[in-house]
């Protein structure tokens, strides 16, 4: 993605998506941690989100803090969420997904 010329979809404190307006790749960014989706790919991953619920598929860490283990498309690349912080990411996706579906609604007028 570092080619790419990329619109911010969404942003808030932590997290930014990210659409290239040429090759149509999604980006999240997450502090310094950034994941590319194509766009079947970024749908799933959204659809992920939707379904998960943090009290049934969270475990213990070494730190004493109840997480998440949330996978991505590529089997070598998981983030680990605290219960607030997966809320907040799950807010945030589902956020930038409606603000995608609204930015194309409106570039097919």
């Amino acid at each position: 993605m570092s080619t790419c010329k990329t619109e911010v979809i969404y942003q808030n404190q932590d997290f930014i998506f990210t659409k290239c307006v040429d090759c149509c790749r999604m980006g999240l960014m997450y502090h310094q941690v950034m994941i590319g989706f194509d766009e079947v790919n970024f749908a799933a991953f959204i659809r992920y989100l939707k379904q998960i619920d943090f009290d049934y598929y969270k475990f213990p860490c070494m730190d004493g803090i109840d997480r998440v283990i949330i996978e991505t498309y590529h089997q070598d690349i998981q983030f680990s969420f605290s219960e607030e912080e997966f809320y907040h990411l799950k807010a945030s996706a589902i956020e930038a997904n409606e603000q995608l579906q609204l930015i194309e609604m409106i570039r097919k007028l």
